[in-house]
């Protein structure tokens, strides 16, 4: 039912569009990923594997199909993207329309991805291969508007005035205090009064430093979890970014300890806000600049400034952790109800793209992502730090022939030791040694461009620095489930991808 009315809405804004003698242009795109063999060695011998007809990230092809839809004036339209995978079909990127009353003004309404000041370089095809952590996205060079149900607003102030200076942009995006999943109530008449669910009992006040166990969501509570930015384009130089992803930090999104399952979450617990996919459990001030000044290179550099909150609410302020040797080296306290000091980890980005003009045949692709600094704390009873986190990718290729591409992708995490302390426990680093790991991979590849389309392969090999383990929280029966074990592990896999 849900996969119909998505295909019937497809259906009809095509059809509006075109009785209204609107532009509508049709893309589509898919992706496949067959991997006829991986294996690994281990104490017990070798393992092997095979998948088939399979995505990164799903058990199917991913494939898409996108309409975009202009009314003659250039004034209003829609962007639509279907995607199908994983036996399902749903809303990709965008379900949005928009309208332009005014040259310089437009509002977009909806599911939207707006990725005009988004970080620009990304990491390797051949990511979820070659590290176990996979690697960083463009996101985290410069995060893009996301939501799921919110507004997006752009203003371009000096597009009016005829000048190589005119390449500033102001944008912002906010949700909705509605209650419940996307169009339910989103309406804001029909939440002032049928709000029963939005109550938020828990909330930590911090003008009046206590718990306030009735307030409501407000107005308030959405705009300072709003998200805007400020883009300047500067001549022949490149793109200066600037942006705020607030949040109302009322609440700290993680569930309740020892195994509760999400059902018994409280409200306090839950989003506040609804809409907005970026929304952090901090504040978060945002710089980027994006050098593109000599043909054929691009070095886009992001830094993410976490504000540092407090919050009451019951969490788990570290996971337990399993060793390599299979025995728990911390085991969860039951912490109460109190104020935690909360500092997310410092980010800092880059990313490098070069095509030098002497030999255009080769390509260098470089990523850099760092983050250090994180910690919570508790006067007198805990105190949680994060170790520092590197994560490097170079990635060179080589043009042989207009068709066929070669490569060399390697990358490399390396994690610091998390330190820990709480009351009543032993400040013993064997509690969190498996916190620190440095990991390692390669992928020689090959890819041949099929017009349209193109299909990759090659030998990858990953090295995990130590074994790695998913804390599996609401399973009482399994607790602890294998994700990575400390051997190398090779691998096949065969892409190809389509976009016309």
């Amino acid at each position: 039912m849900k996969q119909n009315k998505v295909i019937f809405a497809f259906a009809l804004f095509a059809a509006l569009g075109t009785s209204a003698n609107a532009d509508i242009t049709f893309n589509a795109w898919g992706r496949g990923v067959v991997t006829p063999l991986a294996f690994t060695f281990d104490d017990a011998g070798a393992h092997s594997a095979v998948s088939a007809a399979t995505y990164t990230s799903s058990d199917t092809p991913s494939i898409g199909f996108t309409a975009n839809g202009v009314a003659p004036s250039g004034k209003i339209g829609f962007k639509i993207d279907l995607a199908f995978g994983n036996a399902e079909a749903g809303i990709g990127d965008n379900a949005k329309v928009w309208v332009k009353p005014f040259e310089m003004f437009t509002l977009t309404a909806g599911f939207f991805k707006e990725e005009e000041l988004r970080g620009k370089i990304g990491a390797s095809e051949f990511a979820a291969w070659i590290l176990p952590n996979s690697s960083k996205n463009e996101d985290n060079i410069f995060q893009r508007f996301d939501a799921f149900s919110g507004a997006h607003f752009k203003l371009d102030p000096l597009n009016w005035w005829h000048s190589d200076w005119n390449g500033l942009t102001f944008q912002g995006a906010f949700g909705s205090n509605a209650p419940g999943s996307p169009g339910n109530n989103v309406r804001a008449i029909l939440n002032l009064f049928n709000n029963e669910d939005n109550e938020t009992a828990g909330i930590y006040d911090e003008s009046r430093a206590e718990y306030d166990g009735d307030r409501k969501v407000s107005a308030l509570d959405v705009y300072k979890a709003m998200q805007f930015a400020l883009g300047y384009r500067i001549p022949d130089v490149g793109l200066v970014r600037f942006q705020f992803i607030g949040n109302n930090r009322d609440v700290f999104r993680w569930s309740e300890p020892n195994g509760a399952s999400t059902s018994t979450i409280t409200n306090s617990e839950k989003k506040l806000v609804n809409g907005m996919n970026t929304n952090r459990d901090a504040d978060i001030i945002e710089i980027a600049f994006l050098y593109n000044g000599l043909p054929g290179l691009n070095v886009d550099l992001g830094v993410k400034i976490p504000l540092e909150y407090k919050t009451e609410t019951n969490f788990i302020v570290y996971p337990r952790v399993m060793g390599s040797d299979g025995t728990v080296k911390y085991e969860i306290t039951n912490p109460t109800k109190k104020e935690y000091t909360v500092q997310q980890p410092y980010v800092v980005a880059l990313g490098a793209s070069w095509t030098p003009t002497f030999l255009k045949s080769l390509h260098l692709t470089l990523r850099f992502d760092g983050s250090f600094g994180g910690k919570i704390e508790s006067a007198g009873d805990t105190k949680v730090t994060s170790g520092a986190d590197i994560n490097v990718w170079l990635m060179p290729s080589y043009s042989i022939t207009a068709n066929v591409t070669a490569g060399f992708d390697t990358g490399l995490e390396f994690h610091g030791l998390d330190t820990l302390w709480q009351s009543g426990i032993a400040a013993d680093k064997a509690q969190t040694e498996v916190s620190q790991y440095f990991d390692f991979g390669i992928g020689p590849w090959v890819e041949l461009q099929l017009g349209g389309g193109r299909i990759k392969t090659g030998v990858v090999m990953m090295l995990p620095g130590s074994a790695r383990y998913n804390y599996n929280q609401s399973s009482a029966t399994y607790t602890y489930s294998p994700k990575f074990r400390a051997e190398p592990v090779f691998s096949i896999p065969i892409s190809f991808t389509y976009s016309f």
